[in-house]
């Protein structure tokens, strides 16, 4: 509601010049409670009157010269901290001190300084740029002898640089070395050389000796297999011949059931033959 009565307002009394901004200013004094660090609005107040106010210049009833006297009153009225003006009133000097201040003021404009860099910021913010500035050349972090700029510093630490730890090429072999940096490792292998062959002999010993273990394991295994091997086969010819025998058994006792069914049908057939003569004999007897 203030803002709609601050812009009504202002349309109302914009052709009246300076009694317009008066009014302009005396509303925004009653927002004074809604601003935060730097003058700045934590609602979106801001914003709308600074949407009138583009509305406003493109209908030529705001000119940009009033906005920017606007904008000037209100950031020496709101920024009692001095962070974003330094308070000077550069109407009350001379031409001189005018010239001065320009080139100390802690507002003025300057450029980093640094090849690359195209930020520009107020010289109050100088040091702190200066202090993260990616473009800035800056000693190695790691304290090897070369400067970079800060934003290849990364690469380099992790890369090339001298000073970042390292191993020994013969750590698999048990070569410690403590403290050991990239830059120091041919020194390291030239005068470890002879430690370095003690652990590789060491290690050559060590392998020999698994290698002849090994070879005795399968000696072992292989005389156990062939053992297992024999004794299954004469297990299995045993269990064969057993098998044999008693095929031949049943072959035998087959035969002899044959034999016996043989004669037994022989006897049957004399018997059969015995009783038709006799039969055949009675029958003539009593004829």
């Amino acid at each position: 509601a203030e803002v709609r009565g601050l812009l009504s307002e202002k349309l109302s009394s914009a052709k009246k010049g300076p009694r317009g901004l008066a009014v302009l200013h005396a509303r925004l004094e009653k927002l004074e409670a809604r601003r935060s660090f730097g003058g700045r609005f934590v609602s979106n107040a801001a914003d709308k009157v600074a949407g009138k106010a583009r509305e406003l210049e493109v209908r030529g009833e705001y000119r940009h010269g009033g906005r920017q006297r606007l904008a000037l009153e209100l950031v020496q009225r709101y920024d009692t901290t001095r962070e974003w003006h330094c308070g000077c009133d550069m109407e009350q000097l001379g031409s001189t001190e005018r010239e001065r201040h320009l080139t100390s003021c802690v507002f003025r404009p300057v450029g980093c300084s640094h090849a690359g860099c195209t930020a520009l910021f107020s010289a109050r913010y100088e040091a702190a740029h200066d202090g993260s500035c990616e473009f800035k050349v800056v000693r190695c972090a790691l304290g090897c002898k070369e400067s970079l700029p800060r934003r290849d510093m990364e690469a380099h630490v992790a890369g090339p640089c001298a000073m970042r730890p390292a191993e020994c090429p013969f750590r698999a072999l048990g070569c410690l070395a403590p403290g050991l940096v990239q830059g120091e490792v041919a020194s390291h292998l030239e005068e470890a050389r002879d430690a370095h062959l003690q652990l590789a002999m060491a290690r050559l010993l060590q392998q020999d000796q698994e290698l002849s273990e090994l070879r005795q394991a399968m000696t072992e295994m292989r005389a156990a297999a062939e053992t297992t091997a024999a004794t299954s086969a004469s297990a299995a010819a045993s269990t064969i011949a057993g098998l044999q025998k008693k095929i031949a058994a049943l072959e035998a006792g087959q035969a002899a059931a044959q034999a016996a069914a043989k004669k037994s049908a022989a006897q049957a057939k004399d018997t059969t033959a015995a009783l038709a003569t006799r039969l055949a004999k009675l029958e003539r007897e009593r004829g």
